[in-house]
């Protein structure tokens, strides 16, 4: 079913070169600024009223979209194990019970 609600009718944008270019611009500027991909697209996809995978596709096939590297990946969840460690530590000295509860 459509945007508009009818069966069978797509309606399809039509998008210029350097308004493709500003959409991955701008998901870029925003997740630099703390958005995650998936926040930053769905923003320019409302902007624009196209799909958000269209959208995705344009950052991805730029080749500009930032990664993780491994290094990254492996700091990232030794930080995470140090931060449960503490949360476990300090529910202990405060008599929290926390089972249950899982971070993942």
């Amino acid at each position: 079913m459509s945007r508009r609600g009818r069966p069978g009718t797509r309606r399809y944008t039509v998008v210029d070169e350097r308004t493709r270019e500003a959409a991955i611009e701008a998901v870029l500027q925003r997740m630099q600024a703390g958005d995650s991909f998936t926040a930053a697209t769905r923003a320019a996809a409302a902007q624009l009223e196209v799909a958000e995978t269209t959208v995705r596709g344009w950052v991805n096939r730029s080749g500009r979209r930032p990664r993780r590297t491994e290094r990254d990946v492996a700091a990232l969840e030794a930080e995470l194990a140090l931060a449960q460690e503490l949360n476990r530590a300090l529910a202990r000295t405060h008599g929290v019970v926390a089972e249950g509860l899982s971070l993942r």
